[in-house]
C-alpha cells in the first residue's frame, strides 16, 4: 500500500512536471501594435522592438510609435529612434517625410528632459552609434525650387549635446521621393566611420560603389561590385560586431536578394532573400538578418539565417484591402539590443 501510494504520488508530480512547458518552449507574446493591424510576437532574444514608423499617404508621410512597458504610443515625430541603452531617443519632428529639419529632440528617458537641438544644416535619417551615445545624420543644402543638395552629415554626441558638421561626398542633389533616403549615411562597423553610396546608379550593378569616410570626412576606400543599400526601410546597416555590412544585390518585382558583405575584404559572404522579401529591415545579431517578407497582404518581419532559412516571425502585419500604400502601415522598425552597452545607460 505505501510503494502504491508512493508510485501514485511519483506519477502525479511527472505529470504536472510535464505540463508545464519550459521557458525555452514557452510562446512568445502577443502584443498589438498601435496605429496598425500589426503584432509583435515579443520573447527573450537578441534583440527587442523599440519604437517604429507607420508610412501613410502613399509614402508621403511617417508617423513615429515609441515603447514604454508593453505598449507602444505614438509621437508628435515622424521617427522616435530609441538608442542602444533605451535611454536616449532622437526625435526627428514633422510627419512629413520628404521635409529637411533644421533641429531635433533629443529625449533623455531617465531624467524626463527633452533637449531641442538646433542645427548647423537641415537633416534627415538618423541613426545610432553601437554604444548609444552617437547619434548620426545626413546634412543637406537648400535650394529655391525645394531640392536639397548632399553635404555631408552631422555627429551629435549626447554628452556635450553639441553637432559637428562634416561637409564630405560627392554633393547628391535629391528632391522628393530620394529626400531622406538616398545616398544617406550610415555608420560603419563600430561607429568609427561612415558609409554611403557614392554613385548615381540605383540598381545593384557591378559598378555601383559604396565610399567609406572617416569622421573627419577623409573617404578612406571604395567597396565595388558588393550592391546598393536598402535606403527605404534600413535603420543601419553594420552587424552588431562590424564585421558585416548589408547590401541589396539583386531585385525585382518577385523579391531581392541581400548580400552580406565582409567589411574587412569588401568580399560577398552570403546572399540571403529571395521570392517576397520586400526590405532589409535590420539586423538582429551577428548570425541573423531581420528582412520584411510580402505574401499577398500578409506582411511578416522575420529573423533569417545566412543560410537563408526563416527561423523566427518578429511582427505579422495584415495589410488593409484597397489602396493600402495610403493607409498607415509598418515601414522602418528600430530592434535594439535586449542587453545593451553599460556605455548606452550612462
Amino acid at each position: 500500500m505505501f510503494f502504491r501510494s508512493i508510485a501514485a504520488t511519483f506519477a502525479a508530480m511527472v505529470i504536472i512536471v510535464a505540463g508545464v512547458p519550459s521557458a525555452s518552449a514557452q510562446a512568445p507574446r502577443s502584443i498589438k501594435l498601435a496605429g496598425t493591424s500589426g503584432e509583435l510576437y515579443d520573447q527573450q532574444g537578441a534583440v527587442r522592438l523599440a519604437s517604429y514608423s507607420l508610412v501613410f499617404d502613399a509614402g508621403q508621410g511617417y508617423y513615429g510609435y515609441m515603447r514604454t512597458g508593453d505598449k507602444f504610443g505614438k509621437t508628435p515625430y515622424r521617427e522616435a529612434l530609441v538608442a542602444p541603452g533605451q535611454r536616449w531617443v532622437a526625435g526627428i519632428p514633422d510627419y512629413r517625410l520628404w521635409m529637411a529639419m533644421r533641429k531635433i529632440d533629443l529625449i533623455d528617458r531617465k531624467s524626463g528632459r527633452t533637449y531641442t537641438i538646433a542645427l548647423p544644416a537641415p537633416v534627415t535619417s538618423p541613426e545610432w552609434s553601437p554604444d548609444g551615445r552617437t547619434l548620426l545624420l545626413t546634412a543637406y543644402q537648400e535650394h529655391r525650387d525645394g531640392s536639397l543638395t548632399i553635404i555631408g552629415f552631422i555627429t551629435l554626441n549626447v554628452t556635450d549635446r553639441v553637432p559637428h558638421l562634416v561637409k564630405t561626398g560627392p554633393r547628391h542633389r535629391v528632391t522628393d521621393w530620394a529626400i531622406g533616403r538616398s545616398f544617406r549615411f550610415y555608420f560603419a562597423g563600430q561607429a568609427d566611420g561612415v558609409l554611403a553610396r557614392h554613385d548615381a546608379a540605383e540598381s545593384p550593378s557591378a559598378k555601383s560603389r559604396i565610399a567609406v569616410y572617416g569622421l573627419d570626412g577623409k573617404r578612406r576606400r571604395f567597396y565595388t561590385g558588393v550592391g546598393v543599400f536598402d535606403e527605404w526601410s534600413a535603420g543601419t546597416v553594420s552587424s552588431p560586431s562590424g564585421r558585416f555590412f548589408a547590401t541589396v544585390v539583386r531585385k525585382n518585382d518577385n523579391g531581392r536578394d541581400i548580400g552580406i558583405v565582409e567589411a574587412s575584404t569588401g568580399k560577398i559572404l552570403h546572399r540571403v532573400g529571395g521570392r517576397g522579401i520586400q526590405a532589409f529591415a535590420g539586423w538582429y545579431d551577428d548570425e541573423h538578418v531581420i528582412l520584411k517578407r510580402e505574401r499577398g497582404k500578409t506582411v511578416t518581419f522575420q529573423r533569417v539565417a545566412f543560410s537563408g532559412v526563416a527561423d523566427l516571425d518578429l511582427i505579422k502585419e495584415k495589410l488593409i484591402a484597397g489602396p493600402a500604400d495610403y493607409k498607415p502601415h509598418l515601414e522602418r522598425v528600430n530592434f535594439v539590443p535586449s542587453s545593451p552597452p553599460d556605455a548606452g545607460r550612462g
